[in-house]
């Protein structure tokens, strides 16, 4: 991944601790859990979308089919 680093801890210049996987997973572990998605919210944030494109797709062509009916009766 990083040749500088990997050259660094092949030289013996920085010693890793036998322990230390064991250390770093236990703070792991001590950290608090994330709070859980509110999926009801996401849903309702789609829900509102997919309501909104609609509306706005049925506008577009009541747009367009207000032109055509001006155009023909002309």
């Amino acid at each position: 991944m990083n040749k500088d680093l990997d050259n660094l801890l092949t030289s013996g210049l920085l010693q890793v601790p036998d322990d230390f996987t064991e250390r770093v997973m236990r703070e792991i572990n001590r950290l608090p859990q994330p709070a859980p998605r509110q999926t009801w919210r996401d849903r309702l944030q789609s829900l509102a979308m997919i309501g909104a494109v609609t509306v706005g797709i049925i506008e577009l062509f009541s747009f367009i089919f207000g032109i055509w009916t001006a155009t023909v009766a002309y």
